[in-house]
């Protein structure tokens, strides 16, 4: 269903959030009830060890309330992660997640152990292995983080499901679908098999954490917190991308997920089909959010040109390390799948990069612990307006 509530949330207390998600849950015709004596995947963002200061993973409260609910209501939360480059083990154990997973008695899921999911009706991939924790599940909570992102530029509802595909696999979907527009209808591709392609159907919560969301060069430490005070919820996670976005005061023009998502008509073609309830958004609009800085030129016209390299050296954004802040740690080079990073071999204390290799899918900006790559324009990139 397209229906959204939007509530405003100003802190991170405990009992103020449950009192919000529950009426969140509540908004949308979710019944708690319907928790009893099932299996519940709670799927937070944790993109990588990060202080939740930075607004870069979901808020440990915030997941620690959706797990009390669940299990006050009998039911029996189960952890899915997969962090892109950490394992989830480390994750956990750095942040405080560590805390609520063992007072909270959370079982979590194993994320090497996948199962392949068949979606016929996606446009391009219709075979694709996810964590094995999603079939055995009753019911899937996923709770995005509102961010910014360099690539599709915001992240909420529909990108966290990405999480589904373990690990170091995420960065060579890049290779797949290094085109934008291209990445963006794989997610709406992995959106739609995990929404309608699962057998039987697992219904999807989404219930977005952007009390304190995050702005500028996100996801990664590059990007700054920025509070939006808002708890959205709803089936549809189009739906709620959307009215994150609009709260925010983005261009939705932009947001590919969603645009590209009416198009596919996954139980919602526009947005007059929305309702928000609760809170509206012009209650909760922003004036100041700040995108990721991006380029126009990756529209349909430019799909062909965009693969060679003289392109995009000249016309496309590059990750460039910055030597003051960069510490070797090479977690860029793991992560590249299309194998454009090497170690140090220069005067420089900086890895080294192939720019005929890079694919520009920014992995390496985004997973940086020390917000140490920043983009530089191509140098013929402003006749194309980036």
């Amino acid at each position: 269903m397209p229906d959204v509530s939007l509530i405003q949330c100003r802190d991170y207390t405990l009992e103020n959030l449950k009192e919000k998600i529950a009426q969140s849950l509540l908004n949308i015709g979710f019944d708690v009830k319907q928790f009893n004596k099932t299996r519940v995947v709670v799927k937070p963002n944790l993109l990588m060890p990060a202080k939740e200061e930075k607004a870069i993973i979901t808020h440990h409260e915030f997941f620690r309330a959706v797990v009390q609910i669940v299990k006050e209501n009998n039911g029996t939360p189960v952890l899915v992660e997969s962090p892109a480059i950490h394992s989830l083990e480390r994750v956990i154990k750095k942040t405080a997640y560590a805390a609520v997973v063992e007072n909270e008695g959370v079982e979590v899921a194993d994320p090497g152990i996948t199962r392949r999911l068949i979606f016929d009706a996606a446009k391009k991939f219709k075979h694709l292995d996810i964590s094995a924790a999603y079939f055995d599940a009753d019911i899937i909570l996923s709770l995005p983080k509102f961010k910014t992102h360099g690539i599709t530029y915001i992240t909420g509802a529909v990108k966290l499901l990405f999480g589904a595909i373990p690990g170091i696999e995420k960065s060579k979907m890049h290779l797949r679908a290094p085109v934008h527009d291209d990445f963006a209808e794989f997610l709406l591709d992995l959106y739609g098999a995990m929404t309608y392609g699962m057998t039987p159907p697992k219904p999807i919560i989404h219930i977005m954490d952007a009390i304190c969301a995050q702005e500028g060069e996100g996801p990664g430490p590059a990007g700054k917190p920025k509070w939006l005070n808002a708890v959205l919820a709803g089936e549809n996670g189009i739906a709620v991308d959307y009215v994150a976005t609009m709260i925010a005061g983005l261009d939705i023009k932009k947001a590919l997920t969603v645009v590209n998502g009416f198009k596919r008509d996954y139980g919602v073609s526009s947005a007059k089909e929305i309702i928000v309830i609760g809170d509206t958004i012009q209650d909760l609009h922003v004036n100041d959010f700040v995108p990721a800085t991006g380029s126009s030129i990756f529209s349909n016209m430019f799909r062909w040109p965009f693969n060679t390299p003289t392109f995009k050296n000249l016309f496309l954004d590059r990750p460039v390390p910055r030597e003051e802040k960069c510490t070797l740690c090479y977690q860029c080079k793991k992560i590249c799948a299309s194998g454009a990073i090497s170690q140090s071999a220069g005067k420089k204390d900086i890895p080294e990069y192939d720019y005929k290799k890079c694919i520009r899918c920014y992995c390496c900006l985004e997973i940086c612990p020390e917000a140490a790559i920043e983009k530089q324009n191509g140098r013929l990139q402003w006749m194309m307006g980036g």
